[in-house]
């Protein structure tokens, strides 16, 4: 924790914009801190019954559906939360005024304790901090998780100040590119970048964006931090060359000079010219190129924080994966049925469908965040036997199948995930895999990705 940190908000003026998980957690952050909380989200009150209810017995004022613009303009500060867009026009008046603006992540670092490892990437984030927190947990090893993927860091900061909990040894938190926008003196001891591809397009004006955002997670490290990157991600690469810490790599493809690599189907530890054999591939529960990366980085995570080769082997031998991210649902007359809702862009897509290694029936669609569907075509042409699509983005998904010449290949238009799974199921031969792999976001048919994967597993255990 950063001395006098605790007392640096007493009394300030704060505005919290974006009153979701985050957001609401940085407010009782902020309150306990000593701060005048003031609360504001674009949404009408009509969809936030609950929190006015709740801001109300805080004492704490609120404003809803565009109003109070005065509470960018008289605050000392502004905390955003990661759905909110730092470019947002709401922030126009505040900026001009010089008025701070930071990440709820950055409000909270200065209050962590622990050495703090911040995963991030387009793809496979919740699997490795998951795996690499499994690793640290079974070599007794005091750890907890957080970040885009489970618990705020507002919260684990605000048990911190109460000593709600134990002190943990590390941190390894899920960082999205939304959540680092907004970042000045966010620190992780260890940052990790795994991947980058086109995503979120419907946020950032260009993909160049897009990557300097996910690029903030090394802008306040120190030359004895670490930093860890996917040397066969060539944008990942390239971020290299600008990191100040200690930096290591992981690659499948070619051997490292330091960090982890895969050498005769073996993975290799390398660090100051000691190398260290970890598993054969063959060993790993999970299975595809993509997991095999995922597997990569949550071992050299592991091994950095103090983890022995037995209970890193051991975890890669039995980890199954996380909900939602390739789960089996059932089998069903020989069918199996995969959950992948957690797949919202087309690189998590393909991923699933090279390492299924049957035929598929994919099940695709939602909302659209400004993707280029023509880079599934490649993928859908070798591994699957019918496509069926769903949502607002169906119409173009499929468009963007038949302009890349798929045409061999049936694909169908239904109204809802429960008819979609129907003709699936009709669709499907023994022996063959449904997956559920949406590309898209969730919002146009479900609250999230958890409840569109809930949904789908309702539906095909209903299956009579």
């Amino acid at each position: 924790m950063i001395p006098n940190a605790e007392s640096a908000l007493k009394g300030k003026h704060v505005t919290v914009l974006g009153l979701a998980r985050s957001g609401r957690m940085a407010i009782e952050l902020l309150t306990w801190l000593g701060a005048h909380v003031t609360a504001v989200d674009v949404k009408p009150r009509s969809e936030m019954a609950g929190t006015a209810e709740q801001l109300m017995h805080q004492g704490i004022p609120f404003y809803f559906g565009g109003e109070g613009n005065a509470a960018f303009t008289t605050a000392d500060l502004i905390v955003i939360s990661p759905g909110v867009p730092l470019t947002s026009q709401l922030l126009d008046d505040a900026r001009c005024a010089g008025i701070p603006i930071i990440a709820e992540i950055e409000l909270a670092f200065p209050y962590l304790k622990g050495r703090l490892v911040g995963v991030t990437g387009t793809n496979g984030k919740s699997t490795t901090v998951t795996m690499a927190g499994e690793m640290l947990d079974q070599a007794g090893i005091s750890v907890r998780l957080g970040g885009n993927f489970g618990t705020p860091l507002s919260l684990i900061a605000l048990d911190c100040l109460r000593g709600n909990s134990p002190t943990v040894d590390y941190l390894i938190v899920e960082l999205s590119s939304f959540q680092l926008e907004a970042v000045d003196t966010f620190s992780p001891w260890l940052a990790v970048v795994l991947n980058i591809t086109n995503d979120h397009m419907d946020r950032y004006l260009t993909f160049d964006e897009y990557v300097l955002a996910k690029a903030r997670i090394f802008r306040s490290q120190k030359k004895w931090d670490y930093s860890l990157i996917n040397q066969d991600d060539l944008v990942v690469r390239n971020l290299g060359s600008g990191v100040l810490s200690s930096l290591l790599t992981f690659s499948r493809q070619h051997v490292v000079d330091s960090g982890m690599y895969v050498d005769r189907d073996y993975l290799m530890w390398r660090v100051n010219s000691r190398t260290v054999e970890i598993c054969p591939l063959s060993e790993l529960r999970l299975q595809g190129d993509h997991n095999v990366a995922n597997a990569m980085a949550a071992a050299a995570i592991a091994l950095l924080c103090g983890c022995s080769v037995d209970v890193i082997r051991h975890v890669l031998q039995t980890f199954s994966g996380i909900e939602h991210a390739c789960e089996y649902v059932r089998d069903r007359h020989g069918v199996t049925f995969i959950n992948d809702s957690k797949a919202t862009n087309v690189a998590s897509t393909i991923g699933a469908l090279e390492s299924i290694g049957r035929p598929i029936v994919l099940i695709a669609g939602g909302r659209d965040k400004g993707t280029d569907f023509s880079a599934l075509a490649q993928a859908v042409r070798l591994y699957v036997k019918a496509v069926i699509l769903i949502g607002e983005s169906s119409f173009k998904i499929r468009k963007s199948l038949e302009n890349a010449g798929v045409s061999e290949i049936p694909v169908h238009l239904e109204s809802s995930l429960e008819s979609a799974i129907q003709l699936a199921r009709s669709e499907a031969d023994s022996g063959d895999v449904v997956l559920f792999s949406p590309v898209c976001a969730s919002f146009d048919m479900f609250q999230d990705y958890q409840d569109r994967g809930n949904r789908f597993k309702e539906c095909v255990h209903a299956l009579s």
